[in-house]
């Protein structure tokens, strides 16, 4: 019975040490994460504006696929420059 009770504390102890090491570093890893998704966002508005015109229904995708990129970032607490990525034509009203 006593050895029952020792094993059920270590493996509560190593499961809780495991969460504890992985939880921590996921936020920032949805920072880049987010960071990577709105560059590659804003390049891919850049290029279809650039060979399709500003208010190609291309470049209104692409700036729908950046809209919910950032709403992934938010969902995940991760924060991103707004002074690069909510400006201008990375912006529809």
């Amino acid at each position: 019975m006593r050895r029952a009770w020792t094993q059920m504390a270590l493996t509560t102890a190593l499961a809780g040490g495991l969460l504890l090491a992985v939880g921590t570093p996921a936020k920032a890893d949805a920072r880049a994460d987010c960071r990577k998704k709105l560059e590659a966002d804003r390049a891919r508005i850049d290029k279809d504006a650039a060979r399709h015109g500003e208010h190609s229904p291309q470049v209104d995708r692409d700036v729908q696929r950046m809209d919910a990129d950032r709403r992934w970032c938010s969902d995940r607490k991760a924060d991103w420059d707004h002074d690069r990525f909510d400006i201008g034509i990375y912006i529809r009203k």
